[in-house]
């Protein structure tokens, strides 16, 4: 009895020391690998955003499978390969609801999540959890600007946008158009981005004609309509939703007015503009991602979409793809499910997607995102910026006027 005491002894010691000088034991139990890794996904699919949702689903799904055909993401403390599994939450387009949503992921036993739009308002949320968020569709610099350590943004931000929104004017051959009339919708994401691009208005030599402003789903838009007109404005450029874009159609149509060209940022970014036929021709966006870009991979993903839901492949599905490639490499690269870990993983980025090359600066905002300037076209939305990319070129002005 006294030996087998000592022998039990003697092997627990051993135990002990094999692991304090991080060699294998052996007959020593090993916390067991989970079924799978979980990653939460906070997307709109009801409400306005719900265009915006069903896409990003798609890509954020696509990602996944692929991932898991070969096995799953490999895990070095695990010593195997995980399957991912997609935790969705609603955010139903409610910033409210969008807090709630990202207190009960927490819960959920993911290392890792992934958002668009209103994941901005719940950047509070994940930093207090310290768990790392991917967004996409997320645009607003203030955010950015509060140094969070767990929120990333994968797309460009306001920032990015302003400058990038002048280009393919400039590269006209008869110059910049130079009276613009901002119509501002009076939102936090549009007010801020105005005032970027009223700085690079000012350095392009470009004439601010008219500054209109106006609440969402506004059903009467004449005021700022009829005080763009009347100033002369060759460019009517906003920020806003299809439903008021459509109204400004309209109510142009109405009081005569006849820009050159019309810019709805965010409004003429969604497919379904293409339904508005003559009506929506030639209106411009500026889009998270397009299609047609020549990034590695791009073709093979525009294919599978295709073959998933039978259609082309949506501005939102490239981003939400590149958000979980993204999310993977990190875990794989921190060997880890540790939280802390995988956000140092993501914030050492340095990748090639189906959105251009990742990487993070000191805000954890991406580094020289490429955004494209699109253009209704006969029905087609259009990819004009950048020139080296560009499936047609801008047409300015509109066709008889």
């Amino acid at each position: 009895m006294k030996k087998d005491i000592l022998l039990g002894v003697s092997a627990f010691l051993l135990g002990v020391a094999l692991i304090l000088v991080g060699l294998p034991t052996s007959g020593l139990a090993a916390e067991p690998a989970p079924k799978s890794i979980k990653v939460g996904v906070l997307i709109s699919m009801t409400g306005p955003d719900f265009q915006l949702g069903g896409p990003a689903k798609t890509g954020y799904e696509i990602a996944a499978d692929e991932i898991n055909k070969d096995g799953g993401v490999m895990v070095k403390a695990y010593g195997k390969k995980i399957p991912l599994e997609l935790v969705i939450l609603d955010m139903e387009t409610n910033p409210e609801k969008a807090i709630a949503r990202a207190e009960a992921v927490n819960t959920q036993n993911v290392p890792v999540a992934v958002g668009t739009t209103l994941v901005g308002a719940t950047a509070d949320i994940f930093e207090k959890n310290k768990l790392p968020v991917v967004s996409t569709a997320m645009t607003i610099n203030a955010i950015m600007d509060r140094g969070f350590k767990y929120f990333f943004s994968l797309c460009g931000l306001n920032s990015d946008m302003a400058p990038l929104v002048f280009e393919p004017f400039a590269a006209l051959p008869g110059g910049m158009p130079k009276k613009w009339a901002f119509v501002e919708e009076q939102t936090d994401f549009s007010m801020e981005f105005f005032g970027f691009a009223k700085e690079v208005a000012a350095k392009r030599g470009i004439t601010i004609s008219y500054e209109g402003r106006y609440n969402m789903l506004a059903p009467d838009l004449t005021a700022p309509l009829t005080g763009a007109r009347d100033s002369g404005a060759d460019v009517l450029f906003t920020f806003t939703t299809p439903p008021d874009a459509i109204t400004m159609l309209k109510q142009s149509a109405q009081l005569g007015y006849k820009p050159k060209a019309q810019f709805f940022i965010k409004a003429a970014d969604d497919p379904a503009w293409g339904r508005l036929g003559a009506m929506g021709d030639y209106a411009i966006g500026c889009a998270d991602w397009h299609p047609a870009l020549k990034f590695p991979g791009v073709k093979e993903f525009n294919a599978t979409v295709k073959a998933k839901t039978g259609q082309v492949s949506n501005p939102n599905t490239g981003p939400a793809y590149a958000a979980i490639k993204v999310v993977a490499a990190a875990i794989e690269k921190a060997g880890t499910l540790d939280r802390a870990a995988i956000r140092d993983a993501i914030s050492a980025t340095d990748m090639m997607t189906v959105v251009g090359h990742v990487k993070f600066g000191p805000k954890n905002e991406r580094t020289k995102p490429v955004r494209p300037v699109i253009q209704w076209q006969k029905g087609t939305m259009e990819l004009v910026w950048p020139a080296d990319q560009r499936t047609k070129p801008l047409v300015y002005p509109i066709p008889g006027r």
